[in-house]
């Protein structure tokens, strides 16, 4: 999939980008705009911007029955907010708990859009989502190139007028007792040298609670107001901005599942659903202590006290 590209642009580091003059700055885009459009695509799966969007009806359907598969019988998704995207090339930004992730929104969804994916999982899931086009992106911080190519094809794409499927997190949300994971702002950085807006997406699973078999029976997607990055926003303010639309709309949505008692939630609610994402992370070939060491910030201090995504099951 990745080929070598012969750089004709120096592409700067967002350090180097702090010492440009805001004059130097817009220039600077403008030609990093002309460099991406002149190149091949490297990372991204054949006919994702050209033959998948015809196939968006299709696709819906695909993945209606997908979801029925995986969530193990019927399922209820319900969707709102859809008021609040713009027309034209938007980067969504979802919160990330499990499989259903990577596909469930797409009917719900009006527009095309090409998934930012992980290249290390199984060749099936690839697949499952070839219809609408992925990005592939090795985690592996060596990898430069490679997540560089990446980042390059997710603005290509955008200035080419599509929309992208972004996972700020990086890794599934196992906790019981976090809104989202910590996040990096690479995102908010595409969106800015892009000039298009970010959507922040919400969602919240309802869980089988009666018997033991873990299942979904409700997927509720929220879209929120869009996000603006101009080229002379923090980053570390937007992801601010972003984080805080996230864990209100992702509080929201767990409000309005109702409440649970403390054994029901304990015993049954998290429980089938840490069952499922763990079994989910099997079937995808997708190692748990990886996705664990590629949440930003797992290797520091204050998570060897405050451990995230690492409770063990201890349920039978």
């Amino acid at each position: 999939m990745q080929k070598t590209h012969k750089k004709q642009f120096h592409i700067l580091s967002l350090r180097d980008e702090k010492n440009l003059s805001p004059e130097e700055l817009v220039q600077y885009y403008a030609n990093l705009r002309t460099y991406v459009l002149q190149r091949k695509l490297t990372n991204t799966t054949p006919g994702a911007v050209t033959i998948a969007p015809h196939l968006k009806g299709v696709t819906d359907k695909i993945v209606n029955r997908l979801t029925k598969i995986l969530c193990r019988g019927p399922v209820e998704v319900v969707s709102d907010g859809q008021q609040n995207i713009p027309k034209g090339a938007v980067i969504f930004a979802f919160t990330h708990q499990g499989i259903l992730d990577n596909f469930v929104w797409i009917p719900e969804t009006p527009c095309h859009c090409v998934i930012l994916h992980s290249a290390k999982v199984k060749m099936f899931l690839k697949l499952a989502q070839l219809n609408t086009g992925l990005i592939l992106v090795s985690k592996k911080d060596e990898d430069v190139e490679n997540r560089q190519n990446a980042r390059l094809d997710m603005l290509q794409i955008l200035l080419r007028g599509h929309s992208i499927a972004y996972f700020p997190e990086s890794a599934w949300n196992l906790s019981p007792n976090r809104l989202h994971l910590p996040m990096s702002y690479g995102f908010l950085d595409i969106a800015r040298k892009a000039d298009v807006p970010v959507v922040p997406v919400a969602m919240e699973f309802t869980y089988n609670t009666s018997t033991d078999r873990e299942r979904i029976t409700k997927v509720h997607i929220r879209y929120g107001q869009a996000i603006m990055v101009n080229a002379s926003d923090s980053l570390a303010e937007k992801l601010e901005e972003y984080s805080e639309a996230v864990s209100t709309m992702r509080w929201e949505l767990i409000e309005e599942k109702g409440c649970f008692s403390r054994k029901d939630v304990s015993d049954r609610d998290y429980s089938n659903y840490l069952k499922g994402n763990l079994r989910n992370l099997e079937m995808g070939g997708i190692d748990i202590n990886v996705e664990r060491d590629h949440i930003r910030g797992a290797r520091e201090e204050f998570y060897w006290f405050h451990p995230i995504n690492d409770l063990p099951l201890d349920i039978p």
